[in-house]
């Protein structure tokens, strides 16, 4: 989203995993927007003859009505069917006294943008727009995902041995990991890596020499500080060197797919291990995280079997 030039390390870093809720409403945007083409489409259907021709080719018409078959059969059943399980579950919400209030939704898609946009409403916005999405549209989508959440806490009631049963198999998710602070001098060749290394090593200033050569253009005016890190944030060349290095020492040049890089180790931090009862609440939100998939499933299939549902296609 942000533009290269601007932040070389966004691309350094791997992509982090977003929220299950935007992960949700993401999946969901391919889903709307095949949904409304059909809809839109079996609508001017029954306004306008089957036999209608949509484009032309050497004088022979394409009809409508291929039109909507070829598009139904690659990928309309799949559309239908999660419309109708949106339906099911808003049915569902309503009956059961479910709602999600604007503050509620303001806040959620606050969320979603500081979380998988940075902040950057502008980059939300722009992402919308690249896949013809309309901010109301995406409002909706988080609107259901929340409802799904809540509906999945009524049937989620996990007991105090179940949340200490789950924290003990993943303990790996409540652990402080071990992180490291660093800074680095991004530059596009070996040999100018090596100048720069042995500009270091003769007593060379970092921030300046990161000022004058680095093309990380995000950080190079910082002397390239990175601030700190974990296992997993970085390309795997670049990580592995940065955590073998100790405090104060600078690497030799690194090569990852946008350069070279020389890295300097500021700080690291050990892993902290954590009890249960310093993390009892972050335990059962991430329990509640695993099972709602789950619990929905289930909810979804039992509303469908429940359900008079017509299929009019």
């Amino acid at each position: 989203m942000s533009d290269e030039t601007k932040n070389v390390m966004e691309r350094v870093k791997t992509i982090q995993p977003m929220p299950l809720l935007a992960v949700i409403a993401v999946l969901l945007v391919a889903v709307i927007v095949l949904s409304v083409m059909l809809v839109q489409l079996n609508g001017r259907q029954q306004e306008a003859s089957s036999e209608e021709a949509v484009a032309m080719v050497n004088d022979e018409p394409v009809l409508k009505d291929e039109l909507f078959e070829i598009m139904y059969a690659q990928g309309g059943a799949d559309a239908l069917e999660q419309l109708i399980a949106r339906k099911l579950i808003a049915q569902e919400a309503a009956n059961v006294g479910i709602a999600v209030t604007e503050e509620e939704l303001d806040e959620e898609v606050d969320s979603i943008i500081g979380e998988s946009f940075q902040g950057s409403r502008e980059d939300f916005l722009t992402v919308l727009e690249s896949y013809g999405i309309s901010e109301e549209s995406f409002r909706e989508d988080a609107r259901l995902n929340l409802l799904v959440r809540k509906l999945a806490m009524t049937e989620i009631d996990p007991s105090e041995e179940d949340l200490i049963e789950f924290f003990e198999n993943n303990t790996s998710l409540f652990e402080q990991p071990e992180t490291v602070e660093a800074r680095h001098i991004l530059v596009e060749t070996e040999d100018e890596a090596d100048e720069i290394l042995a500009l270091l090593r003769d007593g060379g200033d970092f921030a300046e020499l990161a000022a004058e050569n680095s093309i990380d253009l995000s950080n190079k005016d910082d002397a390239g500080y990175l601030g700190y890190f974990g296992r997993g944030e970085m390309v795997q060349e670049f990580e592995d060197v940065a955590f073998s290095l100790e405090t104060g020492d600078i690497s030799d040049p690194v090569e990852t797919t946008f350069g070279f890089h020389i890295i300097e180790l500021i700080d690291r931090t050990e892993t902290v291990e954590i009890e249960y009862e310093d993390v009892s609440d972050d335990v059962m939100e991430a329990m509640i995280e695993e099972r709602v998939p789950q619990v929905i499933n289930e909810l979804v299939q039992t509303l469908y079997e429940k359900s008079e549902i017509e299929y009019l296609l």
